[in-house]
């Protein structure tokens, strides 16, 4: 401001300009910026969410608003004082450099005074409410309410509140690289809550309840019903808040009450990352079919594929071990991985010797590395025994199915590669010939899979095909349309729109073009058919040879009782894949999450 005999005055603003912020700062406590000033013009206090965007050198925000005007004596006749609220999170951007506000009128443009203080959250305060005591507008009491809120001090002070409210978090997930993933329990019998957020240092999350998952808590509901009389069993929570975790400052949630108070709740910082960070959320869950999109959708899907992903960044240390003298110029390689189950390489390295397998390798991978001296042990005596060469690629760390099998594609070195699961057993000797004669034969191929058996003779697979599953959101699931049949003579190759992981075949120059088995789909589930429809997008085709038939022990090689941990899983897997492939399709609409 100018000052002229002793008085101050408020600069003119020029004409593309309607007025400036004399001083402005961010509020913890009540969760946004304050900016102070005046303006030329009055627009209406209830702008929609949008309407006013701060912008600063590095960037600008735009937020929920509320405005309070005052009376500001030294501009006389050309304006207002205003106060402008916008509840946007804290993040740095720099010098602020003005306001634009969209009004029914046209667009308003308020900047930076030059003698523009940028305050500490004390001092802005205690020079903005003085302005709000004499304040009008509906504005005036709402952010007078905001401004005597107070500020987080490191402890929970929901005890505090003047309604009975119990809230917890048991455990927290980081989502790479700045969300959370909350798991805890939350009981209002008052229904006081308006909205519950996420803050770390100055990020400030949506209101959690617009990524929230109801979850059953017998253990609360137990303890609480004796008080309160019902308590609705699914008082249990995993909620999902993106792009909200700070590297400064600590974590804890901001509770809302529909009367204005806040009480404030402390988080336990992450711990468990990778593989058991992802079991750990899908303990949890147990959802109704109406409810699997928006849960995948809002919480699940986008998290834990960036959790997944995460922990397959690191380097995938790995031993290789020879035994014998594979092929140097091998026409096939054979890639199987191991978890769980390591005897059945013995069944398969027997009858491989006793067909004759010299003009391809084998590469066994292992993925369950608590298991390294039991695999070496037995492929010492597997070597000793039947005298078929073979290498074993020897992982430190657990992978899953598709990474396993990318880390054996970098090893192969033949012409075609083969993904064969370990609990396969060869019917037909020439079973992987007559698979590479199909691809050699047919350019429009991209890949070919085996027929595979029960131990009874039935068939297990003969390609795969798509059906929707109402009890699993509706979405599209690879099914075996033959299983069970009795086995018809089969003298040739069937297209199909996919073949199962358990035995494909196709070039090794195509596979490493693709990136082996997209690495999206966690442990196991969806990876196969992912890449056939891949293929079908270049214009090739699935097919299976009846004539190569090998016998399948389904899912034998991984022994998991946790059914449940291994159905959500499988879940997951059938959202990304639904979500890559079938977008256009509308699968069940199911309900929003709960109301914080």
């Amino acid at each position: 401001m100018l000052k002229k005999a002793g008085v101050s005055v408020a600069p003119k603003p020029a004409a593309a300009e309607h007025g400036y912020v004399d001083f402005h700062g961010y509020g913890t406590a009540a969760g946004g910026w304050l900016f102070c000033g005046w303006s030329t013009q009055r627009w209406a206090d209830d702008l929609p969410p949008g309407a006013v965007v701060a912008h600063f050198e590095r960037g600008q925000l735009s937020a929920d608003v509320i405005t309070c005007w005052h009376d500001r004596p030294d501009i006389a006749d050309r304006g207002m004082g205003v106060v402008i609220f916008l509840a946007a999170t804290g993040r740095s951007l720099g010098e602020f450099l003005a306001l634009e506000i969209a009004t029914p009128a046209g667009t308003l443009r308020i900047v930076a005074a030059r003698t523009l203080h940028h305050l500490r959250e004390a001092d802005l305060v205690g020079r903005a409410r003085p302005l709000l005591v004499n304040g009008l507008g509906v504005g005036r009491s709402r952010l007078l309410a905001l401004l005597s809120r107070q500020v987080y001090d490191g402890s929970s002070t929901l005890g505090r509140l003047p309604v009975p409210l119990h809230l917890a978090v048991d455990e927290t997930v980081l989502v790479p690289p700045d969300g959370l993933l909350l798991i805890g329990w939350f009981v209002d019998p008052t229904s006081s809550v308006s909205s519950i957020r996420l803050r770390s240092g100055r990020g400030l999350s949506d209101p959690l309840g617009q990524r929230w998952i109801r979850t059953e808590r017998g253990d609360i509901v137990e303890a609480l019903a004796p008080k309160y009389g019902a308590v609705d069993r699914r008082c249990g929570f995993v909620a999902y808040a993106p792009a909200s975790v700070a590297e400064e400052g600590g974590l804890y949630l901001e509770v809302e009450l529909v009367n204005g108070e806040i009480g404030y709740e402390n988080v336990p910082q992450p711990v468990r990352r990778g593989l058991a960070a992802i079991r750990r959320v899908l303990e949890c869950v147990d959802l109704p079919p109406d409810e699997l999109e928006p849960a995948f959708d809002k919480v699940l899907g986008p998290s834990l594929v960036a959790v997944n992903r995460a922990r397959l960044t690191a380097e995938r240390r790995a031993t290789e071990i020879t035994f014998g003298e594979p092929p140097a110029e091998p026409v096939c390689s054979v890639i199987i991985p191991l978890y769980g189950r390591m005897d059945f390489a013995m069944y398969q390295l027997a009858l491989l010797s006793e067909h004759g397998f010299e003009r391809h390798e084998l590469i066994f991978v292992l993925d369950d590395p608590p298991r390294k001296r039991e695999l070496l042990d037995l492929a010492h005596s597997a070597y000793a025994r039947f005298g078929l060469p073979f290498r074993t690629v020897l992982l430190e760390e657990n992978l899953g199915f598709a990474p396993a099998n990318n880390v054996g594609l970098t090893y192969a070195r033949g012409e075609y590669i083969c993904f064969l699961n370990s609990d396969i057993m060869p019917k037909e000797p020439r079973w992987l010939d007559l698979m590479i004669e199909d691809l050699q034969a047919d350019p429009t191929l991209g890949i070919v899979g085996g027929l595979l058996l029960f131990e009874d003779g039935t068939v297990q697979h003969d390609g795969l095909a798509f059906e929707r599953l109402p009890q699993f959101g509706n979405w599209p699931f690879p099914k075996h349309p033959g299983k069970g049949r009795r086995l018809q003579q089969g003298t040739g190759i069937q297209r199909m729109e996919a073949v199962t992981g358990a035995c494909m075949t196709l070039s090794r120059a195509v596979a490493n073009e693709l990136g082996g088995f997209d690495e999206d789909y966690v442990t196991g589930d969806f990876e196969d058919s992912d890449l056939c429809l891949r293929l079908k997008a270049r214009g090739l085709g699935a097919a299976v040879d009846a004539r190569a038939v090998l016998y399948h022990l389904e899912r034998q090689s991984q022994v998991t009782p946790d059914r449940r941990w291994r159905m959500y899983v499988s879940l997951l897997n059938a959202w990304t894949h639904t979500r890559r492939w079938f977008r256009g399709a509308s699968p069940q609409r199911g309900k929003e999450g709960a109301r914080p």
